[in-house]
């Protein structure tokens, strides 16, 4: 009697174990190249908004304006700045629509969705004629520059006095100066960040206008 041709029982049974081994490692190579996408596009993102952030940063130290307040009491420059914030006046306006100077602050906080995460953010107000202070900021909403940070240190360079050498100082004390240059420096969960040097590009002159009667700098309108 001739046998019939085809497979056994345990061929079927070896063949569907391959076949389904085959079909898991598939899977899991599939799932690991999408997971491995999916990490390198948010790294990129997350990449490129730092860099966007860093680059902001840069240009708006960079438009630093030496104002001084409008106190006629004191000369003193609209600048505060210590290792954890600095404050300062821009020439670039407060909003499109405005025009003039604006009153910056450079900070870290707390992110408003998840208080575990901080961020480094920009604060923008616009200054009055007859300003004295930084209080303006005060109600200002913050712009993220830089996301997800886990400490930001600022520097400044430059010295008390047109005799003494200058050097790089946490605390900017000099009520009467602003630096010459500003470090920022970034640590995230992943690293430290390449530091930032950032040079002041106006003198101290360019925030007053020189008084013919006395012969001292005052405060130039705005």
């Amino acid at each position: 009697m001739k046998r019939e041709s085809g497979f056994t029982l345990v061929e079927m049974i070896v063949a569907m174990t391959i076949l389904g081994t085959m079909l898991m490692l598939l899977y899991q190579g599939l799932a690991f190249a999408l997971r491995s996408w999916d990490a390198s596009d948010v790294n990129g993102r997350m990449t490129m908004d730092r860099r966007i952030g860093e680059n902001f940063l840069r240009r708006e130290v960079s438009e630093l304006f030496p104002m001084r307040w409008k106190d006629p009491a004191v000369v003193k420059f609209a600048f505060e700045g210590d290792a954890r914030h600095m404050r300062f006046v821009s020439a670039r306006p407060a909003g499109i629509s405005q025009g003039g100077l604006s009153l910056v602050s450079l900070e870290v906080q707390e992110d408003a969705k998840d208080r575990r995460l901080r961020n480094l953010v920009m604060l923008r107000a616009m200054p009055d004629e007859d300003q004295k202070d930084f209080r303006p900021l005060d109600k200002a909403e913050p712009s993220i520059l830089i996301a997800n940070v886990d400490e930001v240190a600022f520097s400044y360079f430059g010295s008390e006095n047109d005799f003494a050498e200058p050097r790089w100082l946490d605390d900017w004390t000099f009520t009467s100066r602003v630096p010459a240059m500003v470090r920022v420096r970034v640590k995230t969960s992943g690293g430290a960040l390449p530091e930032m040097v950032m040079k002041v590009v106006l003198g101290e002159e360019a925030g007053c206008l020189e008084n013919s009667f006395q012969r001292q700098c005052r405060p130039r309108q705005q």
